[in-house]
């Protein structure tokens, strides 16, 4: 039932990718100007990313894979709320990156993570979604939420 799940998530994800294709076009770096230091976390924009994360704005869906808790889904989507990192290095700066480009080719796991998971995110939705996660592994950040 297990694999079962995994293979209808990651049949959900590729068929939406090319549904996305051009939101993944539109992709572009954030503006130099943009603070991406841990400062500009706050409760709001946490929470805001926990509603893209969960699918309550915005498009989101970073959680059909990633699962709602953001522990993962072996064999699809890495546990977010772990110290291991593998497409980035866990600052908050790294975190908007990869959410913004992407992981066309994932160190572990079969499944990319297309641009913005797929969604069609301004650039403050995915600070905010970088902020949620990041505060997943920090509690100091949870608990102002």
């Amino acid at each position: 039932m297990k694999t079962t799940t995994t293979l209808v998530l990651a049949a959900l994800l590729l068929a939406g990718t090319g549904r996305h294709a051009l939101a993944q076009q539109q992709a572009s770096a954030l503006p130099h100007d943009v603070d991406v230091s841990v400062n500009a976390i706050t409760p709001g924009l946490v929470a805001s990313g926990d509603s893209i994360f969960h699918g309550k704005a915005a498009g989101g869906a970073c959680l059909m894979c990633h699962g709602a808790d953001g522990k993962g889904t072996p064999g699809l989507a890495p546990n977010l709320t772990d110290a291991k990192w593998l497409d980035s290095d866990g600052t908050y700066a790294s975190i908007v990156a990869t959410i913004q480009r992407g992981v066309p080719d994932p160190k572990d796991g079969p499944s990319p993570m297309p641009p913005m998971g797929g969604a069609n995110l301004t650039p403050a939705q995915v600070r905010a979604v970088a902020a949620y996660v990041y505060s997943l592994t920090h509690p100091e950040l949870r608990a102002a939420r």
